[in-house]
């Protein structure tokens, strides 16, 4: 693949960023929240990061923190909702007498989570209550308490809302980033149009105008025109 200079050099500048970052140890149960810690961990950490660090370089401070207000309320909102889904399943669980404890995973992993944000944490949360949230549930699907086609709706919709977040995240900094590249782009064309009227004005190209009329007196062009009467001074007036 032929690359230009510029985009050769973003690729080796990127490659040799070094990120300050926390590993974390998750150890997560279900396949379910293992594959959904695949796909969109590592996806939200690089947003958070250009959020962050990235787009301060290149927006507004009331930018980000906008940003930063959108993608703090829809992690406040999924972590209460897991929250309040494990409270109601727990009471189903134990209304109907069934012990937590029997149900155990086959593959069982523990993942390295590198934490370089806060905010990245605060996910690695969302995905360890989202795997407890599973433990629940698929006890009392193992029990007959709930049928397989609520069981899936129900894995489905919270894989799909928790992997929203990652890709949410990555389309509002990214948008984030073209609106400021844009506006960066409009402020340097603006400034050039300013600099070339400044430097025609400066050079003389534009003759200052007053009351109508040009601010420098006309000069008449002797060699263009003819004296009527040679002998006389001014014959041509």
């Amino acid at each position: 693949m032929i690359r230009h200079l510029g985009e050769v050099i973003m690729a080796s500048d990127k490659s040799t960023k070094s990120r300050p970052y926390v590993v974390q140890s998750l150890k997560l149960q279900s396949f379910h929240a293992q594959q959904v810690f695949r796909r969109g961990f590592d996806l939200y950490t690089d947003a958070i990061y250009s959020l962050s660090v990235v787009l301060r370089a290149v927006g507004t401070e009331d930018q980000v923190r906008a940003m930063e207000e959108l993608i703090d309320d829809r992690l406040n909102r999924a972590q209460n909702d897991i929250r309040n889904e494990i409270a109601r399943l727990e009471k189903v669980v134990e209304d109907n007498g069934i012990t937590l404890d029997r149900v155990n995973y086959s593959e069982p992993l523990v993942m390295e989570a590198k934490i370089s944000s806060h905010r990245s944490a605060r996910y690695a949360g969302i995905l360890h209550e989202f795997d407890g949230l599973i433990a629940k549930l698929d006890a009392l699907w193992l029990s007959g308490m709930i049928p397989d086609n609520e069981y899936s709706r129900i894995l489905y919709e919270w894989k799909r809302r928790i992997l929203k977040i990652a890709s949410s995240a990555r389309g509002t900094v990214r948008q984030a980033m073209i609106d400021s590249r844009k506006q960066a782009q409009q402020e340097s064309s603006n400034q050039n149009v300013q600099n070339k009227t400044a430097g025609q004005t400066f050079s003389g190209g534009t003759e200052p105008v007053i009351n109508g009329e040009s601010g420098i007196d006309e000069v008449p062009d002797v060699k263009s025109k003819t004296p009527k009467n040679s002998s006389g001074l001014f014959g041509w007036i």
